[in-house]
């Protein structure tokens, strides 16, 4: 039986190709054996298998975990062993008692279950340890510190350039629950579910994220077309709202710089979507620097929000590229009353909205509005 199912199982297998190696001899013969054995104490003791006769099946498959055996070949395998055994009965007698064939059906779930139970700890167990091993190396790469030996330690390959994501994600509708441990593992499910995409979409990409966001570093990715063109395809497979900031780092050292930069755009972007690069925000990204003028244009925001009325024809009179009329008819109002409007602004602010000089000021201070509002980016996780 062992040798009938070892057979099978390798014609079967793209990995084999109907060659039986000496490991799967050794180790799946001797797991058909156990398992026929097994099968005879249930039948002959009419009961169901105890914890302590599945042991050696869960070390089994944490072993094929270890080895990164997918699952579902561990699956054939145990299918392949009960199709040897049915067969076996079946040559024996012609006339087998149901009671026979249960017996064996619940063998084989316990002894499965045991197996990709146990297979799936550890691969689970690998992949944490892989992702902690990934996120260790962007912190290295982040911080301008070497990389190399650590990325050489886990088989992770280093490019000569990056392009750097900072990602903002939104909360997932499972995440909405009270439970801790239920919003936690709802989380660590949105994350896993990211990477695995983004690994499709961005061979070798590098990630560091938690459920609120992060970095990512994607090889060689200098055109922030392709990254606008992935972050939809993320967005539908994972239910996932993403924003993003993007900078390109054409070295290894310029990493640091460019990661800074990616999460300052990131602060200014506001639509889920959205890919901020520095070339479409220079005017706000210049402006969201820290400098003495910074105060002062908050107080001007920090005034106009207190007059919702003001605000929203002054923000209006800036999408209509201060078009009076457009202005009016978008606000619906008359045109003479956004005259009125914009003279309480200057008298409000000290900017008059009529002036080349005062449209700076209230834009720069509009700006920085806008993106103080907007959630800071997540730093890099640290588990």
């Amino acid at each position: 039986m062992a040798e009938r199912a070892v057979h099978a199982y390798a014609a079967a297998s793209p990995h084999y190709g109907g060659v039986v190696p000496e490991h799967l001899e050794l180790n799946m013969a001797h797991t058909c054996r156990e398992i026929v054995r097994l099968y005879v104490r249930l039948v002959r003791e009419r009961r169901d298998p105890r914890e302590d006769e599945l042991r050696l099946f869960a070390e089994r498959g944490a072993d094929r975990g270890a080895e990164r055996l997918p699952v579902a070949e561990l699956l054939q395998a145990y299918f392949f062993i009960a199709e040897a055994i049915w067969a076996e009965l079946s040559d024996v007698s012609a006339d087998l008692p149901a009671e026979a064939a249960g017996t064996l059906f619940r063998c084989i779930h316990r002894v499965a279950h045991a197996g990709v139970q146990a297979h799936q700890e550890e691969t689970e167990a690998a992949h944490g340890e892989e992702r902690e091993a990934m996120r260790d190396v962007v912190r290295a790469l982040v911080a301008g510190e070497p990389a190399a030996e650590l990325a050489a330690r886990f088989e992770i390959r280093l490019a000569d350039a990056y392009g750097i994501l900072a990602l903002r994600l939104a909360a997932h509708p499972t995440e909405a629950v009270e439970d801790t441990v239920g919003r936690r593992l709802a989380g660590h499910r949105k994350v896993h579910r990211l990477i695995q995409h983004l690994r499709r979409e961005l061979p070798d990409a590098l990630a560091a994220l938690d459920p609120g966001g992060g970095l990512v570093l994607a090889p060689s990715t200098s055109d922030p077309a392709a990254i606008r063109a992935v972050l939809p395809k993320l967005q539908r497979a994972t239910g996932i709202a993403i924003t993003a900031g993007y900078a390109y780092a054409p070295t290894v050292a310029d990493i640091p710089t460019a990661a800074n930069q990616a999460r300052k755009l990131l602060e200014l972007t506001r639509e889920p979507g959205e890919v901020a690069v520095l070339e479409d925000r220079l005017f706000e990204y210049q402006i969201a620097h820290d400098s003495e003028a910074r105060p002062r244009l908050a107080s001007i925001a920090a005034r106009l929000r207190e007059e919702p009325e003001l605000l929203t024809t002054i923000t209006t009179y800036f999408a209509t590229d201060f078009h009076r009329r457009e202005t009016a008819r978008r606000l619906h109002v008359h045109p003479n009353t956004v005259d009125n409007r914009l003279s309480r602004i200057t008298t409000l602010t000290g900017a008059n909205p009529r002036t080349a000089q005062g449209l700076l000021v209230l834009g720069a201070a509009l700006s920085l509005a806008t993106a103080a509002t907007t959630p800071t980016p997540a730093p890099i996780p640290s588990c």
